[in-house]
């Protein structure tokens, strides 16, 4: 086997691994997991392009962009009268909606939250990534939110069955 057969793609000649080393078996599933990571990312890539595809076909960015803004028709709502928390996840690189637009726009509304992306472009509900990590945090806070209802519910359970043994109780003594 040649020397350079048994160097991994981007490291040095200390980095060797043979089948006499004891880290091969470590060196072999890194190489595994880096095709792994590899092949997640193409996969995700063109899963981003495809959705793009279709979420764009037969779109008007410019009709978007007004009803967006309210200048044409309504949208049903003003931002302002929004009183629920909100995420606003906005690109850097985006090239149709500045930044500090999406910033005016947070402010505009009671409880926003901007987060601001570094090097994503617009149209982040087409990344699989980006939409993935949003899903990730959104069930995340329902799980949260089910657990706490979960604890309320319980401890008015734990109330109610003492109000109704306390109920049973005088009405046994009541009648005895």
């Amino acid at each position: 086997m040649m020397m350079m057969d048994q160097v991994l793609p981007n490291a040095s000649t200390l980095t060797l691994a043979n089948a006499t080393d004891p880290n091969h078996d470590e060196v072999q599933r890194m190489q595994e997991m880096n095709g792994l990571a590899e092949r997640q990312r193409a996969f995700d890539e063109r899963l981003t392009f495809a959705i793009w595809d279709r979420a764009t076909a037969n779109a008007n960015p410019a009709t978007d962009l007004i009803v967006c803004l309210e200048t044409k028709q309504s949208i049903g709502f003003r931002y302002e009268d929004i009183n629920r928390p909100v995420v606003i996840h906005h690109g850097s690189k985006d090239s149709r909606v500045p930044v500090d637009n999406v910033r005016w726009l947070g402010k505009l509304m009671r409880k926003c939250e901007v987060r601001i992306l570094e090097g994503e472009q617009h149209g982040l509900m087409a990344s699989a990534q980006v939409m993935g990590n949003v899903l990730t945090e959104m069930a995340g806070d329902w799980q949260d939110w089910t657990n706490m209802v979960q604890r309320g519910n319980d401890e008015h359970r734990s109330v109610s069955r003492r109000r109704t043994t306390e109920r049973l109780k005088s009405q046994i003594s009541f009648s005895g």
